[in-house]
């Protein structure tokens, strides 16, 4: 993630269109009078497992200002992105062949402990190795740029991939780049993303960083250098595709920074249509960041209107509708791994933490993550559709058990199960709710599981 973009895309005048509409296969007729819209189910339905839950946490390790760290986090997860984890390419090798391992050791063990997996995201290069060394980057000089010599790139993958082989399971080649075959990558007086050089340059760190990744340990995962959607982001994933860079990753990275979550499935739709154009249908796509700004009484921050931007800073509601519905429509729309961003994000940064108290206290929006993962771990969606009225139905699958999760895109909806024969339902941060034969069911932002048995999913 960068702060000095200005997050605006398309998402103004949001309209859904039938390329992102996933089929709810065996309950199409669930809807409430209004008429479903049709749609292709493209994205076979698969058994969700717990690294689709991935997390960011930034200040296990590294204090806040005040000089407080937050905790492990107390709701389930199953993977880590290191990611603003100081454990960058500059830090762990600040000169030349000097390591220090000593941070990135610490994760790794608390990964361990916690039984999650850990994905390391490469990059950030050192001033020494900088094949622009005075270029102005986010921290300090040099580390937007490629590594002027590609045996520098090659020694510090193979370098770190062989200290932690069966230990780091998954590694990204870059974050957020932009490149200068798509757009001024040096703005403002510095570089303007976390990468400043050219769509072929990166294509040549994938590779070097694949090839060598692979003959330390075949079995690690290798995902893409991940774009963000804002401004133009589709643009750079094509031009590093356009160039092969496909054939140097096992899995497509990208970020999902939009608003609101419903865009999601039309991101995914355009994705799958530019990896179908370059051949890349069987890469699957991960969501390697996402998240919103809530609202922190207790810092004085106040929750705004919402915009349809991502950073919009929500009221404790509107963020755990917003974090419930951005997991099911991930899940829904066949990606495979969406990594939150983040657990404990506070001032000087945005407040984009799940949790309260520099990471150590519930909210609406945990709360809303630990159900999401409650009821999607161990479950298939089997579709996902929005009927004219604005309201959203999920079919869901766990073994014999069959249920809808159901929400409205506006407060004050309501919902007909009717022919589903539903018994309760089960809320976010509330009780579970009997349902009698014929009721409607009250519906707003905040997604609901509506059950054929009364049993907790």
């Amino acid at each position: 993630m960068t702060h000095h973009v200005n997050g605006k895309f398309w998402l103004a005048g949001f309209k859904v269109k039938a390329a992102y509409m996933i089929l709810l296969m065996g309950l199409a007729g669930v809807l409430s009078s209004g008429g479903a819209v049709a749609a292709e189910n493209t994205v076979p339905a698969k058994e969700i497992d717990r690294k689709f839950f991935g997390m960011h946490i930034h200040h296990l390790d590294v204090p806040y200002p005040k000089g407080q760290r937050s905790g492990w986090p107390f709701i389930p997860f199953g993977s880590w992105r290191l990611w603003w984890t100081y454990t960058n390419w500059y830090e762990l090798e600040p000169a030349k062949g000097k390591w220090d391992f000593s941070r990135l050791d610490r994760y790794v063990e608390l990964a361990e402990k916690h039984d999650v997996d850990v994905m390391l995201t490469l990059g950030r290069t050192p001033q020494w190795a900088s094949s622009r060394p005075k270029e102005p980057c986010g921290q300090g000089l040099g580390c937007a740029a490629e590594p002027s010599d590609l045996n520098d790139w090659a020694d510090y993958v193979r370098t770190v991939a062989s200290r932690y082989k069966g230990r780091i399971s998954v590694y990204e080649i870059w974050n957020e780049p932009a490149f200068s075959e798509v757009e001024a990558t040096f703005r403002d007086g510095r570089a303007a993303q976390s990468y400043s050089g050219s769509a072929a340059k990166m294509v040549e760190l994938a590779k070097v960083a694949y090839t060598t990744l692979k003959e330390v340990d075949p079995a690690i995962t290798v995902v893409s250098p991940s774009v963000t959607i804002e401004g133009n982001g589709l643009k750079r994933l094509e031009a590093f595709l356009k160039l092969g860079g496909g054939r140097w990753a096992d899995a497509i990275g990208f970020h999902f920074y939009v608003a609101p979550p419903e865009v999601i499935a039309d991101v995914a739709s355009r994705l799958r249509t530019l990896l179908n154009t370059y051949d890349l249908s069987n890469k699957p796509i991960w969501n390697t960041e996402m998240g919103y700004q809530f609202a922190r009484a207790d810092l004085g921050i106040q929750s705004q209107a919402p915009k349809g931007r991502w950073q919009d800073i929500l009221d404790h509601e509107q963020g755990a509708g917003y974090v419930a519905r951005a997991l099911i429509l991930s899940a829904g729309s066949g990606i495979q791994r969406v990594y939150w961003f983040n657990w404990d994000g506070e001032p000087p940064h945005p407040t984009m933490g799940l949790a309260g108290s520099a990471g150590h206290s519930p909210t609406t929006m945990s709360i809303a993550y630990n159900k999401v993962f409650n009821w999607l771990v161990g479950s298939r969606l089997t579709g996902c559709t929005r009927s004219s009225l604005e309201v959203w139905s999920c079919g869901i699958e766990r073994g014999s058990r069959r249920g809808v999760l159901v929400w409205s895109e506006k407060v004050g909806g309501e919902w007909n199960p009717s022919p589903f024969r539903a018994v309760a339902f089960e809320q976010i941060g509330r009780a579970d709710a009997a349902i009698d034969p014929g009721q409607k069911i009250p519906i707003g932002p905040v997604p609901i599981l509506v059950k054929a048995e009364p049993a907790a999913w």
